[in-house]
C-alpha cells in the first residue's frame, strides 16, 4: 500500500468526531506494523493525526511525545541507526531522554498502558492474566524502545542501569520473549546464575517460534555448562539445534562434548525420555507450548468465522511456527490465496 492510497482511505473514514477519529487512526496504525513500508505509512498517519488536533491539544501532545525536538518514534529510529552504525554511546543520550519521557508521562497512566507488538501478544496476555481487563495501547512501542536502551547500556558497560531499564521494558510488554533474551544476556555478563535460570524458565513459555525456542534452549545449555552440568548442557544444545540450526550452537555443543571427554564422559543423542528428564530437572515444560498452539488455533478459527483472513493468517502462522506442522502450512497457503483474490476483486 502506498502513502497516497492509505491517506485516501483514511480521509474517507473520518467522522468529524475528533476523539473517535484519533482512536481510529491509532487502530489503523497498529494494523500496519507488518507492512513492508510500515515506517512511511505510520509517519503519514502520525502527521495527519497531529494536524487534526486543536492547538491546545497539540501542545500537550508535543510535550508528552517529543524528545530532543523530534517525535519519539523518529528519535528512536535515529538512535537505532546510531546503534547499527556502531555508535552506542551516541545513541544512549537519545534513548535516555526517551526513557525519561516514558517514565514521566506513561508509567502511572490509568488505565495501564501496554505495547504489544501484534494481536497474538495481546491475546497471550489475556490468556495468562485473565483477570486484568483494564488496560490500553501505548502510543508507541515503549517495550521495544526500552529494550534497545537496555542493549545500549550493556554495550556501554552500564550493567546495573541496564537491569532496571529491561525490567521497565517488560512492564510495558509482559509477554515479550525478546526483552527477556536481552535480560538473559545481561545475566550472563553479571554471572547471575539464579536469575538466568528464572529468565529462561519464564521465556520458554512465551516463545512463539522455533528460533526463539532454540535460543532459550541454547541459553539453558550455557547455564548448565556454567554450573558444571555438562551432560544436561549437551542435551539442551542438541535440542536447540533440533528446533533451529545454528553454527554458533553447534560450536558450543562440540565444546561441551570435548569437555565431557576429558572427564571420561560419553554422549549419545538422548532418547525422548532422557530429554524430558533434563527439562523437568530445571522446571521446564518441553516445547512447543501446547497452550499457545491451542490458543493460536482457536483464534484462527474465530477469525475465519468473522471473515478476517489477515488475522486468521497471523494466528495460523503462529501455530505453524511453533509446530512446523504441514497442515498449518496448507492452511496458510489457502489463506494467502484468499487474501490475494480479495485484493484483485
Amino acid at each position: 500500500m502506498t502513502v497516497n492510497e492509505l491517506m485516501e482511505q483514511i480521509r474517507g473514514e473520518m467522522t468529524g468526531d475528533l476523539k473517535k477519529d484519533l482512536e481510529h487512526l491509532s487502530e489503523r496504525a497498529g494494523s500496519l506494523r507488518g507492512e513492508k513500508n510500515a515506517g512511511e505509512l505510520l509517519e503519514a498517519i502520525a502527521n495527519y493525526a497531529y494536524e487534526m488536533m486543536p492547538e491546545e491539544q497539540r501542545e500537550k501532545f508535543t510535550e508528552e511525545t517529543f524528545v530532543l525536538g523530534k517525535r519519539m518514534d523518529a528519535a528512536f529510529h535515529e538512535a537505532l541507526t546510531l546503534v547499527n552504525n556502531g555508535k552506542p554511546q551516541e545513541a544512549e543520550e537519545i534513548l535516555s531522554a526517551i526513557s525519561e519521557k516514558i517514565e514521566k508521562y506513561y508509567d502511572n497512566a490509568q488505565p495501564r498502558l501496554f505495547s504489544f507488538r501484534n494481536p497474538f501478544e495481546y491475546h497471550m496476555y489475556r490468556y495468562y492474566y485473565p483477570n486484568d481487563t483494564e488496560f490500553d495501547r501505548a502510543p508507541f512501542d515503549f517495550a521495544h524502545y526500552l529494550q534497545l536502551y537496555g542493549y545500549v547500556l550493556i554495550e556501554n558497560k552500564k550493567l546495573s542501569e541496564a537491569d532496571a531499564v529491561l525490567e521497565h521494558a517488560i512492564r510495558f510488554n509482559p509477554v515479550s520473549a525478546d526483552v527477556r533474551f536481552e535480560m538473559a544476556e545481561l545475566c550472563k555478563l553479571q554471572r547471575n546464575r539464579k536469575k538466568l535460570l528464572a529468565i529462561n524458565q519464564d521465556t520458554l513459555r512465551l516463545c512463539t517460534s522455533a528460533d526463539r525456542i532454540a535460543r532459550v534452549l541454547a541459553n539453558m545449555g550455557f547455564y548448565c555448562y556454567y554450573v558444571g552440568d555438562f551432560y544436561e548442557a549437551a542435551v539442551f544444545y542438541y535440542d536447540s539445534l533440533r528446533f533451529h540450526g545454528s553454527k554458533a550452537v553447534e560450536f558450543e555443543l562440540q565444546d561441551v562434548l570435548r569437555h565431557m571427554k576429558t572427564y571420561g564422559q560419553k554422549f549419545a543423542p538422548p532418547t525422548e525420555g532422557q530429554t524430558l528428564d533434563v527439562y523437568h530437572k530445571y522446571g521446564l515444560q518441553p516445547p512447543p507450548n501446547s497452550d499457545l498452539v491451542n490458543l493460536a488455533v482457536t483464534l484462527a478459527n474465530s477469525a475465519e468465522e468473522y471473515g478476517r483472513p489477515e488475522l486468521q493468517g497471523l494466528f495460523t502462522r503462529v501455530a505453524f511456527d511453533l509446530t512446523n506442522d504441514p497442515r498449518f502450512k496448507e492452511q496458510l497457503d489457502r489463506i494467502d490465496r484468499k487474501i490475494q483474490a480479495q485484493k484483485e476483486e
